[in-house]
């Protein structure tokens, strides 16, 4: 007995001694990755948040401020209104992206692997596109005089529906964050087919036998056990959407006037043309607090149950 148990603890030993050879190996290849998320995003972070308490313009010596910026920043209509239009974009790009790309997803799902293939590659192909290129495209598309979209409508006889989509205010906000939204709906309809077809196939082939049709599948089956995928896809539009700084500034430029300018081209102009590194920060920092509340309001409505199956 006394030889078995020092047996086993020298096996015990053994794996103890493996387990902490590969957590140091897999620490030391982390260890890049490590320094450069500590320099190119904690640090800058950080750095943004102490700025944002100072007065600097990038040449003077820095000064503390307080809570003065973000006093400025709430009594700025333009900033307020900036972070107003950035909203409304991101909640319509948001929703089209997902609407897109669930429904995407749910039909690819019922072809054969060869058509799915090709309808994935087909639909994906523009999140492999730079915004600042779709927003270049659109621009074409949507002009007023020359554009494709006006003239298709003038040629087929709908004059009336004719607009200037990328000049009217109110308009123009819906228009990106619907552009947007398409460019980025391969992503939620990646990411929900790679749950569908995760999932058991013993739970189809049971409904089927209880003569469930497929909108029942989906409404009882498919979207309950999806949700995880569901809230992430969520959280990447919402964080991909609020940033529209490229898009934006490829098809309006933040114009006419400032109809379309939002809080990102706000704070690069606060900071790069007025040098008011302080006050861009601070309006950096109330940005990324509002688009963390709204993220966590909209990842705690759609809720992401996990099942055993």
């Amino acid at each position: 007995m006394a030889e078995k148990s020092t047996a086993v603890k020298k096996v015990g030993r053994k794996a103890m001694s493996s387990t902490r050879k590969l957590q140091l190996i897999g620490g030391l290849f982390s260890l890049p990755a490590l320094v450069i998320v500590t320099f190119a995003t904690i640090i800058p972070v950080i750095w943004n948040v102490v700025l944002s308490f100072c007065n600097w313009d990038g040449v003077s010596a820095m000064t503390f401020n307080g809570i003065g910026n973000f006093m400025k920043v709430f009594a700025d209509k333009s900033s307020m209104k900036a972070i107003g239009y950035s909203l409304v974009i991101a909640l319509i790009a948001t929703a089209t992206a997902m609407v897109i790309g669930i429904c995407l997803s749910l039909l690819i799902y019922k072809v054969t692997k060869v058509e799915g293939a090709i309808y994935r590659f087909v639909f994906y192909s523009p999140v492999m596109l730079p915004l600042s290129v779709v927003g270049l495209l659109f621009t074409l598309v949507l002009a007023t005089d020359e554009g494709l979209l006006n003239n298709i409508l003038g040629l087929i006889g709908l004059e009336s529906l004719q607009n200037a989509w990328l000049a009217k205010k109110g308009l123009v906000l819906t228009v990106i964050g619907l552009v947007q939204g398409w460019r980025s709906s391969g992503t939620v309809m990646m990411l929900v087919f790679t749950g569908i077809i995760g999932l058991p196939v013993d739970l189809f082939e049971s409904s089927k036998l209880d003569g469930a049709t497929y909108r029942q599948e989906v409404r009882h089956i498919i979207l309950p056990l999806v949700k995880p995928t569901i809230q992430l896809a969520l959280s990447m539009c919402v964080m991909s959407a609020f940033k529209t700084y490229d898009i934006v500034f490829a098809m309006t430029g933040g114009g006419p006037g400032d109809i379309s300018k939002t809080a990102p081209l706000k704070i690069i102009e606060q900071a790069f043309m007025f040098n008011k590194y302080g006050l861009a920060a601070s309006n950096s920092v109330i940005y990324a607090i509002i688009v963390i509340v709204i993220l966590a309001i909209l990842r705690k409505g759609v809720g992401g149950d996990k099942y055993e199956y």
